[in-house]
């Protein structure tokens, strides 16, 4: 029952907002006061409900001008951004095929017809809509916009970045930290292909990636992979540690690779070293924590308590480091007593109202994991790791 008021009071409305647009621009034009008899039949469907023959009365109408025809279009916008794609192709397809429309009416009806399609999935249609008035509308720039998304969406990066291009050169719009994560997506479907050749490739679209952006922290640790693929595992140690020197707080996106690293170069025990010497770094044991269950056989259970209480007094312990200093108790390599169990506690208290998670500083959206391109908004290079307060109506992205 409260759909069907709440559709009803919608269609109202309208109703109500053509029945307005018209009467103003009658008015100011001097025109004739008398609505189209087109008009006030539709009307009626739509508040009928009768959506189909409402469409088709106003597709059955013998002439369209400036003002019949923007009103068209509002009507199919509606409908688009209720949902039903299928009518707005509908209105606007009609609306287009009219002999007597003006190519300016004709370009916008064209746009909003390849927004429809774009809403519906048909990207390729959208594509060839978009691709067309590019080149014919004095100003392109939200065509190009346009294009620049259905790039993104079906991974055309050379494309997404010839678009780019063009939006920079004619808006002044720097895009130069969107063109440096298109060719580091090209650098990375290479890398995975892990061919000599394949690395050679990725490795120069890393480099125009730093030739677009020098402080691309993606194209660094792009290029520790490449490093790493080729098996040059110290230059792929050493770009990886760079990392940690000059974006400390991005270090939790390289600290599993530099375990990796060592382990390769048969030299585990020194990660332990480099781990219980990360100074900068705000949470040293949850990163370390989250890369193994496996300890170095060396390490005693002295010195692994003692690095633990280190990070409990500091504050810096969380739910990770909580959940593996547990299972150390378990193991018997941590005693349980009250300062074990005093440990356990601050930590709970701490968290009780706050978690870490990773952010967009554009639309708020968060997850629990990293993202280079935010799923939501799709701004690029706007997600990072923050400690915010808990909130109930949170959504998490794994």
């Amino acid at each position: 029952m409260y759909i069907a008021i709440s559709t009803i009071i919608f269609l109202i409305i309208i109703v109500s907002a053509i029945l307005f647009y018209i009467s103003v621009k009658s008015f100011y034009k001097k025109k004739s006061n008398n609505i189209p008899v087109e008009y006030l039949q539709s009307m009626n469907y739509l508040l009928s409900e009768q959506h189909d023959k409402a469409i088709d009365t106003f597709m059955s109408m013998v002439s369209v001008n400036k003002d019949t025809a923007e009103t068209h279009i509002i009507l199919g916008n509606l409908f688009r951004n209720r949902g039903e794609v299928d009518r707005a192709i509908r209105i606007h397809q009609n609306l287009i095929a009219r002999p007597e429309l003006k190519p300016e009416i004709r370009q916008q009806c064209s746009i909003e017809l390849a927004r429809d399609y774009l809403k519906s999935g048909f990207l390729d249609r959208a594509e060839l809509i978009f691709t067309r008035l590019s080149y014919e509308i004095e100003n392109p720039a939200q065509v190009l916009h346009h294009l620049k998304e259905i790039y993104e969406q079906e991974k055309e990066w050379k494309k997404a970045i010839d678009i780019a291009e063009r939006i920079q050169s004619i808006t002044n719009e720097d895009m130069s930290d969107v063109i440096s994560h298109y060719y580091c997506e090209l650098a990375e479907d290479e890398i995975v292909l892990t061919s000599k050749e394949n690395l050679d490739i990725a490795k120069k679209y890393t480099n125009k990636a730093l030739g677009y952006n020098k402080n691309s922290l993606r194209a660094l640790i792009l290029l520790g992979d490449i490093s790493f693929e080729n098996k040059n595992f110290t230059d792929a140690l050493k770009r990886y540690m760079s990392i940690f020197d000059s974006n400390p707080n991005f270090s939790y996106l390289v600290l599993d690779k530099v375990k990796k690293t060592y382990d390769n170069l048969g030299t585990k025990e020194n990660f332990f070293s480099f781990v219980k010497s990360l100074s900068k770094i705000k949470n040293p044991m949850e990163l370390y924590s989250n890369l193994s269950n496996v300890l170095p056989t060396n390490i005693n259970n002295k010195e692994l308590s003692d690095l633990y209480d280190s990070e409990f007094e500091k504050g810096k312990a969380s739910l990770t480091l909580l959940s593996k200093y547990i299972n150390l108790i378990e193991q018997n390599k941590i005693a349980f007593d009250n300062k074990s169990l005093n440990n356990i506690k601050k930590c709970l208290n701490s968290h009780s109202n706050k978690e870490s998670r990773h952010e967009c500083i554009n639309c708020g959206f968060n997850s629990i994991r990293h993202f280079w391109q935010c799923p939501s908004c799709h701004q690029w290079s706007s997600i990072s790791k923050s400690l915010l307060n808990k909130s109930k109506n949170d959504h998490y992205v794994v």
